[in-house]
């Protein structure tokens, strides 16, 4: 069973005027949050702290008896920060800016703050769905790759990088996709998407 949390009222709020008469937000998720974080404190965090310890040695606000050579560290420890400026700045922007959202009838990716880019594939569209997870994103980051094929005379693929949990995700747009197929076969009395997975 797919365990998930609910939109929130914000998420739906926000997605409100991309969703058609009678569509109802599932899923709303961006890049993992472990993801996220861990690499926010080796780029950021980690060496920020680290200038600042530095430079408190420097300022003799604390010592540290035979360490003296601390106090240098700031140097390097800023160097870092902002070197990696264009890295952690990116990592913030995909946080803000990268919105995945399942609907009852299609997956759009909504990506920009100020300005945006909407792409989207309706549900009876997909074919396959593929997920790719490395060593470290499955079992350190928690996250993956996902890759989502949709039918059509140009075969599109959607490839959705650093998503969190990406096997349960893939797990519910097939359902989903399953639902609505049922539901296009006539096999579905009351005509409405029900998920085992959204049960409260």
């Amino acid at each position: 069973m797919v365990s998930h949390k609910f939109p929130t009222k914000g998420q739906k709020k926000k997605l409100a005027k991309l969703l058609g008469k009678g569509e109802e937000v599932v899923l709303v998720t961006s890049i993992g949050d472990r993801y996220f974080w861990i690499l926010l404190s080796l780029l950021l965090i980690l060496p920020f702290a680290i200038s600042l310890i530095s430079m408190f040695l420097f300022l003799d606000i604390f010592k540290i008896p035979g360490l003296s050579w601390l106090k240098y560290l700031w140097i390097f420890g800023l160097i870092i920060v902002f070197y990696n400026m264009p890295k952690w700045g990116h990592l913030i922007r995909m946080r803000q800016s990268y919105i995945y959202a399942l609907t009852n009838r299609r997956f759009l990716i909504v990506r920009g703050l100020f300005s945006r880019k909407i792409v989207t594939a309706p549900l009876d569209r997909i074919t396959h769905i593929t997920v790719e997870q490395t060593f470290f994103k499955r079992y350190i980051f928690s996250c993956g790759d996902m890759i989502i094929i949709t039918a059509g005379f140009d075969q599109r693929e959607i490839v959705i990088e650093n998503i969190g949990n990406p096997v349960e995700f893939k797990i519910l747009l097939e359902e989903l996709t399953q639902k609505l197929e049922e539901i296009e076969e006539g096999d579905s009395d009351s005509g409405e998407v029900k998920l085992r997975s959204l049960s409260a």
